[in-house]
């Protein structure tokens, strides 16, 4: 495996370079527009290695098999045309893409031979959800709703490339709800979605054009989904709650707790945080293989249709 990274900001520096560390994954090359960046990248891995500012370059000089992408939403378009040319196993940030006729497009690309992608989603890989899943199962309750609240204190909210649909693709919803999305297709096995409801706001005005809120209605297999996701809270929030006919589910990332309706706990889980990301590229590198990807790029263009579909039924105005 010969891996290189193009785009080394923060969610590299902090999550995908520790995950590949850690698997003895080596890295043979780096690519960023930023010095500051490459020299963080160059730090976090302990080794020198080829650092470049134009991918191409890094394409015809190292030849690797395995990139790593995570850029801002609209620069994927670029460098997903240029790459679809070579041999490459693609993994890259969420979203899939800016809007559903671009993932159409990226789908295209990923259904060669040689040239696949695979959509950054490890929150399904998080050990509590996992635990979730399987304790809702075993108990054999009828689930009747499930909440997911999704919220993170920016301090400097949907800033830069972020605030401008064009650029972005959308606000808190396309990029933190495709995980919420994500985590109901893992939880109900990828069934069909609908969207009952959606409403997505701006509550700073004229800061950005894109939403900072996100209230939707779901409904999965007979289950109501009520998502809330937001940058503009004042907590920080992850958590999941399920309501049975006799009992509470909740899981947030270091624990499951399971009550029945006089709340009264009736069981209680401690989970060690385990990186979902060194579990997600332990999946699909080592251990799904090429099925992985299948099902990851099917998985990535029922997240977009669900999530395009809410933002045309919300009644939040891009353009406003």
């Amino acid at each position: 495996m010969k891996v290189a990274v193009i785009g080394c900001g923060s969610i590299v520096l902090k999550e995908h370079i520790p995950a590949i560390v850690s698997l003895g994954i080596k890295v043979h090359a780096l690519c960023d527009i930023s010095s500051d960046n490459i020299e963080s990248a160059q730090k976090a891995l302990n080794y020198k290695v080829p650092a470049y500012t134009c991918y191409k370059s890094l394409l015809d000089d190292v030849q690797p098999d395995t990139l790593v992408v995570a850029l801002p939403h609209n620069l994927y378009d670029e460098v997903l045309t240029y790459c679809s040319d070579f041999s490459l196993k693609i993994i890259k940030e969420k979203p899939f893409a800016l809007n559903l006729k671009q993932a159409k497009i990226f789908s295209d690309f990923s259904r060669g031979k040689n040239f696949k992608i695979f959509t950054v989603c490890q929150k399904r890989y998080t050990p509590a959800y996992e635990l979730l899943k399987s304790e809702i199962f075993e108990s054999g309750e009828k689930i009747s709703q499930l909440t997911i609240r999704y919220t993170i204190p920016s301090k400097n909210p949907n800033a830069n490339w972020r605030s401008n649909f064009l650029t972005s693709g959308g606000g808190v919803w396309l990029d933190m709800g495709y995980h919420v999305m994500d985590i109901v297709n893992y939880l109900f096995d990828g069934k069909d979605v609908t969207i009952n409801h959606a409403r997505l706001i701006n509550s700073s005005g004229d800061d950005y054009n894109v939403d900072d809120m996100a209230f939707v209605e779901l409904e999965c297999d007979g289950v109501i989904i009520f998502a809330y996701v937001s940058c503009v809270e004042i907590e920080k929030h992850e958590d999941i709650t399920a309501y049975g006919k006799n009992k509470i589910f909740h899981a947030n990332k270091k624990s499951v707790t399971i009550r029945n309706k006089k709340q009264e706990v009736i069981d209680y889980h401690e989970v060690e945080p385990t990186s979902p990301f060194v579990r997600m590229y332990q999946d699909f590198l080592f251990d799904s293989g090429e099925a992985g990807f299948e099902r990851n790029l099917s998985n990535s263009m029922s997240l977009m249709r669900v999530l395009e579909k809410a933002l045309k039924n919300s009644e939040f105005n891009i353009f406003a």
